[in-house]
């Protein structure tokens, strides 16, 4: 059995920031508020055990029954992205193919009751039995986006059944992004900024797991290379890549029917298009930095010229002081 989580980002969502590279101060602040949330939302008035169910047409939802509107809301929800995402990779709607669904009202719920060791995590689905489970509270990422993510895992788990192991975890995790994202902007950013600087994370590196220190960046190319693969070849490439995958178990052939070239081939296209489209953000940043150190060279000089000009300024103001004090003194000479 194979989780896939969806996760609240420690530089992008409600704790946004600007580049990879200030990763470490949303960690902290991260750090700082999410035990209090945890003192908030582990109150007795937050009752954690989901033991009421709702049906419906396609997920069996257990619920906290002293949130019977939120569970409704999540339902509904859930039926409208599990209708948009199928048809987007595929997969016919099986009506007597319940998905499992458990959603938790709050974050400290959520984790304390799945055992969950990363307290970023908002969103499970596992291979089996496709049960997913969600931190519906919307305190850290909206419920439908939540929803969205783990709903393509369950998706893609029922397209592919055995074959899911073969399918890198790069392409799994992007598609979830791409199901569940509309704005791209702090991803792009992230990619960005590692693409300037020579710090983007091989796509074969991300086959069967995301580094722990670099996860944002992880999550962000896979996204990435993903909207490419629908830029370029369509957006029936997916669908097409998962059809292939299913009924042949290579993912060399998959993605080829999809792309026309193998996952060697599509990589290094997707990684040549981040080097043009961000060449002329590295250009940028490098004049930015000869244009800083310009500036502040010239900032010197003008401070030194202002002193030298206040200095003989003072010289010329002294001297001409000196000379009507001189005057003065001949003018009264001859009448002392």
């Amino acid at each position: 059995m194979m989780i896939f989580r969806s996760w609240w980002s420690k530089s992008r969502d409600r704790l946004q920031v600007t580049g990879h590279r200030l990763q470490g101060w949303s960690r902290t602040i991260a750090y700082c508020l999410l035990p209090i949330a945890w003192l908030i939302l582990a109150s007795p008035a937050f009752a954690t055990e989901l033991t009421a169910v709702m049906k419906t047409p396609h997920f069996t939802v257990h619920y906290d029954p002293a949130d019977h509107f939120l569970a409704e809301s999540t339902a509904s929800a859930s039926q409208e992205e599990l209708t948009r995402i199928s048809k987007d990779l595929g997969y016919a709607i099986e009506p007597n193919r319940p998905i499992p669904l458990m959603v938790y009202r709050s974050h400290y719920a959520f984790i304390h009751e799945g055992g969950l060791a990363d307290r970023f995590t908002v969103g499970t689905a596992r291979t089996g039995d496709e049960r997913i489970s969600v931190d519906a509270s919307g305190a850290f990422v909206t419920m439908k986006q939540v929803m969205a993510h783990e709903i393509t895992h369950a998706v893609i788990f029922r397209i592919l059944g055995p074959q899911t192991r073969a399918l890198p975890l790069w392409v799994n995790e992007g598609l979830a992004k791409y199901e569940s994202e509309i704005y791209t902007e702090v991803d792009d950013t992230i990619v960005a900024d590692a693409a300037a600087h020579g710090t983007l994370i091989g796509l074969p590196d991300l086959t069967t797991e995301f580094p722990s220190d670099r996860s944002d960046l992880a999550y962000a190319e896979s996204a990435s290379a993903m909207r490419y693969l629908v830029k370029r070849h369509g957006a029936d490439a997916p669908k097409v890549m998962l059809g292939e995958l299913a009924a042949t178990g290579s993912f060399d052939k998959a993605i080829a029917k999809a792309t026309r070239e193998n996952e060697r081939a599509f990589v290094a296209d997707w990684t040549n298009s981040l080097a043009r489209r961000f060449r002329l953000l590295r250009a940028w940043q490098i004049a930015g930095a000869f244009g800083g150190a310009i500036m502040a060279a010239l900032a010197v000089v003008a401070f030194i010229i202002r002193r030298r000009r206040m200095a003989q300024a003072a010289r010329e103001w002294e001297w001409e002081q000196f000379e009507d004090s001189m005057e003065r003194q001949l003018r009264d000479w001859p009448h002392r």
